[in-house]
Protein backbone atom coordinates (compact mmCIF):
# COMPACT_ATOMS: atom_id res chain seq x y z
CA UNK A 1 0.00 0.00 0.00
CA UNK A 2 2.63 2.48 0.57
CA UNK A 3 4.56 2.04 -2.24
CA UNK A 4 1.11 2.22 -4.22
CA UNK A 5 0.67 5.64 -2.79
CA UNK A 6 4.20 6.41 -3.76
CA UNK A 7 4.13 6.24 -7.05
CA UNK A 8 0.77 7.82 -7.16
CA UNK A 9 1.88 11.17 -5.38
CA UNK A 10 5.17 10.72 -7.77
CA UNK A 11 3.09 10.19 -11.10
CA UNK A 12 0.45 13.27 -9.91
CA UNK A 13 3.78 15.65 -9.62
CA UNK A 14 4.17 15.44 -13.18
CA UNK A 15 0.68 16.78 -13.62
CA UNK A 16 1.02 19.77 -11.14
CA UNK A 17 -0.69 17.69 -8.23
CA UNK A 18 1.72 18.69 -4.91
CA UNK A 19 0.71 18.41 -1.49
CA UNK A 20 0.33 22.27 -1.06
CA UNK A 21 -1.72 22.67 -3.90
CA UNK A 22 -3.89 19.55 -3.91
CA UNK A 23 -6.84 18.64 -1.41
CA UNK A 24 -7.50 15.02 -1.30
CA UNK A 25 -11.04 13.02 -1.26
CA UNK A 26 -11.34 9.51 0.11
CA UNK A 27 -14.46 7.58 -0.41
CA UNK A 28 -13.16 3.98 1.92
CA UNK A 29 -15.44 2.20 3.96
CA UNK A 30 -16.25 3.06 7.63
CA UNK A 31 -14.42 -0.18 8.54
CA UNK A 32 -11.56 1.17 11.05
CA UNK A 33 -9.14 -1.16 9.33
CA UNK A 34 -9.79 0.65 6.22
CA UNK A 35 -7.83 3.72 8.39
CA UNK A 36 -4.31 3.07 7.28
CA UNK A 37 -5.37 3.66 4.02
CA UNK A 38 -6.93 7.20 4.84
CA UNK A 39 -3.67 8.30 7.09
CA UNK A 40 -1.64 7.68 3.06
CA UNK A 41 -4.52 9.59 1.82
CA UNK A 42 -3.97 12.71 4.51
CA UNK A 43 -0.22 12.01 4.55
CA UNK A 44 0.62 13.01 0.91
CA UNK A 45 -2.53 15.37 0.50
CA UNK A 46 -2.87 16.76 3.89
CA UNK A 47 -6.38 18.00 4.30
CA UNK A 48 -9.09 15.57 3.36
CA UNK A 49 -12.66 15.40 2.31
CA UNK A 50 -13.69 12.27 4.05
CA UNK A 51 -16.45 10.78 1.76
CA UNK A 52 -16.79 6.79 3.49
CA UNK A 53 -19.66 5.00 3.36
CA UNK A 54 -20.40 1.56 3.80
CA UNK A 55 -18.24 -0.95 1.56
CA UNK A 56 -16.43 2.48 0.20
CA UNK A 57 -19.63 3.26 -1.70
CA UNK A 58 -20.11 6.51 -3.11
CA UNK A 59 -22.84 8.60 -1.52
CA UNK A 60 -22.15 12.17 -1.15
CA UNK A 61 -23.95 12.87 -4.47
CA UNK A 62 -24.26 16.33 -5.97
CA UNK A 63 -25.00 18.23 -2.41
CA UNK A 64 -22.03 16.42 -0.88
CA UNK A 65 -19.56 17.24 -3.92
CA UNK A 66 -20.48 20.76 -4.03
CA UNK A 67 -19.34 21.14 -0.80
CA UNK A 68 -16.10 19.18 -1.41
CA UNK A 69 -15.39 20.99 -4.30
CA UNK A 70 -15.97 24.22 -2.40
CA UNK A 71 -13.25 23.52 -0.15
CA UNK A 72 -10.50 23.04 -2.75
CA UNK A 73 -7.76 25.51 -2.82
CA UNK A 74 -7.16 27.67 -5.78
CA UNK A 75 -3.19 27.98 -6.73
CA UNK A 76 -3.10 29.71 -10.23
CA UNK A 77 -6.53 29.67 -10.74
CA UNK A 78 -6.55 26.12 -10.70
CA UNK A 79 -8.22 23.83 -8.11
CA UNK A 80 -6.58 20.26 -7.87
CA UNK A 81 -8.01 17.76 -5.76
CA UNK A 82 -7.29 13.33 -5.99
CA UNK A 83 -10.39 11.18 -5.29
CA UNK A 84 -9.44 7.88 -4.09
CA UNK A 85 -12.52 5.57 -3.93
CA UNK A 86 -12.31 1.39 -2.60
CA UNK A 87 -14.33 -1.12 -1.11
CA UNK A 88 -12.34 -3.63 0.73
CA UNK A 89 -11.37 -7.29 1.60
CA UNK A 90 -9.23 -9.33 4.22
CA UNK A 91 -8.04 -12.57 3.93
CA UNK A 92 -7.05 -14.30 7.53
CA UNK A 93 -3.98 -15.91 7.52
CA UNK A 94 -5.76 -19.02 6.96
CA UNK A 95 -6.38 -18.07 3.68
CA UNK A 96 -9.93 -17.62 4.42
CA UNK A 97 -11.42 -14.90 2.59
CA UNK A 98 -13.44 -12.03 4.19
CA UNK A 99 -12.10 -12.87 7.38
CA UNK A 100 -10.02 -10.36 9.93
CA UNK A 101 -8.91 -11.18 13.35
CA UNK A 102 -9.30 -7.25 15.25
CA UNK A 103 -7.39 -6.63 18.31
CA UNK A 104 -9.41 -7.81 21.25
CA UNK A 105 -11.60 -10.14 19.62
CA UNK A 106 -10.71 -13.78 19.54
CA UNK A 107 -13.20 -14.75 16.78
CA UNK A 108 -12.62 -13.63 13.13
CA UNK A 109 -15.25 -10.82 11.58
CA UNK A 110 -15.67 -9.87 8.26
CA UNK A 111 -14.41 -7.51 6.48
CA UNK A 112 -16.42 -6.64 4.14
CA UNK A 113 -19.70 -7.28 6.24
CA UNK A 114 -21.79 -4.80 4.28
CA UNK A 115 -20.70 -7.20 0.94
CA UNK A 116 -20.86 -10.68 2.82
CA UNK A 117 -24.39 -9.79 3.94
CA UNK A 118 -24.98 -9.23 0.31
CA UNK A 119 -23.37 -12.79 -0.76
CA UNK A 120 -25.57 -14.46 1.99
CA UNK A 121 -28.72 -12.93 0.98
CA UNK A 122 -28.34 -14.19 -2.54
CA UNK A 123 -27.43 -17.76 -1.55
CA UNK A 124 -30.63 -17.92 1.07
CA UNK A 125 -32.61 -16.54 -1.82
CA UNK A 126 -34.39 -13.62 0.08
CA UNK A 127 -33.33 -10.37 -0.75
CA UNK A 128 -35.26 -7.20 0.98
CA UNK A 129 -35.20 -4.49 -2.00
CA UNK A 130 -37.32 -1.87 -0.40
CA UNK A 131 -35.50 1.45 0.69
CA UNK A 132 -34.65 0.86 4.34
CA UNK A 133 -34.48 5.03 5.88
CA UNK A 134 -33.16 3.16 8.77
CA UNK A 135 -30.46 1.10 7.26
CA UNK A 136 -29.94 3.85 4.50
CA UNK A 137 -26.70 2.94 3.05
CA UNK A 138 -27.20 -1.07 2.77
CA UNK A 139 -30.15 -0.50 0.64
CA UNK A 140 -28.79 1.51 -1.85
CA UNK A 141 -25.63 -1.19 -1.78
CA UNK A 142 -28.07 -3.63 -2.36
CA UNK A 143 -29.85 -2.07 -5.28
CA UNK A 144 -26.71 -0.73 -7.15
CA UNK A 145 -25.56 -4.68 -6.88
CA UNK A 146 -28.44 -6.55 -8.09
CA UNK A 147 -28.94 -4.26 -10.94
CA UNK A 148 -26.09 -5.45 -12.58
CA UNK A 149 -26.64 -9.14 -11.70
CA UNK A 150 -28.17 -11.39 -14.14
CA UNK A 151 -31.61 -13.39 -12.78
CA UNK A 152 -30.03 -16.22 -11.24
CA UNK A 153 -26.20 -15.11 -10.40
CA UNK A 154 -24.46 -15.54 -6.79
CA UNK A 155 -21.54 -14.27 -6.91
CA UNK A 156 -19.00 -15.20 -4.17
CA UNK A 157 -17.24 -12.49 -2.07
CA UNK A 158 -14.22 -12.11 -4.05
CA UNK A 159 -16.30 -11.81 -7.02
CA UNK A 160 -19.10 -9.65 -5.70
CA UNK A 161 -16.10 -7.07 -4.60
CA UNK A 162 -14.74 -6.84 -7.88
CA UNK A 163 -18.20 -6.13 -8.80
CA UNK A 164 -18.34 -3.50 -6.53
CA UNK A 165 -15.31 -2.34 -7.37
CA UNK A 166 -16.41 -1.47 -11.12
CA UNK A 167 -19.32 0.20 -9.64
CA UNK A 168 -17.95 2.69 -7.35
CA UNK A 169 -15.04 3.29 -10.25
CA UNK A 170 -18.27 3.88 -12.49
CA UNK A 171 -20.27 6.13 -10.02
CA UNK A 172 -16.93 8.11 -9.68
CA UNK A 173 -16.86 8.76 -13.15
CA UNK A 174 -20.35 9.80 -13.37
CA UNK A 175 -20.56 11.99 -10.08
CA UNK A 176 -17.13 14.21 -11.11
CA UNK A 177 -18.01 14.55 -15.44
CA UNK A 178 -20.06 18.08 -14.81
CA UNK A 179 -17.25 19.77 -13.32
CA UNK A 180 -15.58 22.63 -15.04
CA UNK A 181 -12.36 21.00 -16.60
CA UNK A 182 -10.86 24.74 -17.19
CA UNK A 183 -11.46 25.06 -12.96
CA UNK A 184 -10.60 21.92 -11.58
CA UNK A 185 -7.77 19.31 -12.40
CA UNK A 186 -8.63 16.56 -10.57
CA UNK A 187 -6.74 12.72 -10.23
CA UNK A 188 -9.23 9.73 -9.76
CA UNK A 189 -8.28 6.17 -8.26
CA UNK A 190 -9.76 3.15 -7.30
CA UNK A 191 -9.56 -0.41 -7.03
CA UNK A 192 -9.64 -2.99 -3.66
CA UNK A 193 -8.23 -2.80 -0.55
CA UNK A 194 -6.91 -6.22 0.37
CA UNK A 195 -6.08 -6.45 4.17
CA UNK A 196 -3.56 -9.04 5.17
CA UNK A 197 -2.16 -10.89 8.53
CA UNK A 198 -0.80 -8.98 10.51
CA UNK A 199 -1.98 -6.18 9.78
CA UNK A 200 -0.76 -6.04 6.23
CA UNK A 201 -2.40 -3.79 3.69
CA UNK A 202 -2.15 -4.24 -0.39
CA UNK A 203 -3.79 -2.20 -3.24
CA UNK A 204 -5.33 -4.30 -6.08
CA UNK A 205 -5.43 -0.99 -8.79
CA UNK A 206 -8.43 -0.81 -10.79
CA UNK A 207 -7.88 2.92 -12.30
CA UNK A 208 -5.67 6.21 -12.41
CA UNK A 209 -6.74 9.42 -14.65
CA UNK A 210 -5.99 12.10 -14.58
CA UNK A 211 -8.38 15.35 -16.00
CA UNK A 212 -8.13 19.20 -16.32
CA UNK A 213 -7.22 21.08 -19.74
CA UNK A 214 -4.34 22.05 -20.47
CA UNK A 215 -2.30 19.14 -18.76
CA UNK A 216 0.79 17.63 -19.76
CA UNK A 217 1.05 14.88 -21.60
CA UNK A 218 3.97 12.61 -19.25
CA UNK A 219 4.72 9.10 -19.75
CA UNK A 220 4.01 8.30 -16.00
CA UNK A 221 5.07 4.77 -16.55
CA UNK A 222 8.83 4.98 -15.45
CA UNK A 223 7.93 7.52 -13.38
Amino acid sequence: MQNYMKKIYNSLKCYGFEDENTMGMAAFCRDEITDPLLDEVIKYWGKTFNCCSLAGFVMMGKTGLAAATDHVPIFDGVRRFTFFAMPHIAISKEGEMGKVYREGIQKPSHACGSLEAIVRELECGRLNLKTDMEDIEQSIIRQKIISTLRYGEKPNLIEITKLACQIISDDVKKLLSPLDSSVFNYAVMTGIQIHGPMDTNWIYPQDFYVVGANLAEVDTLNT
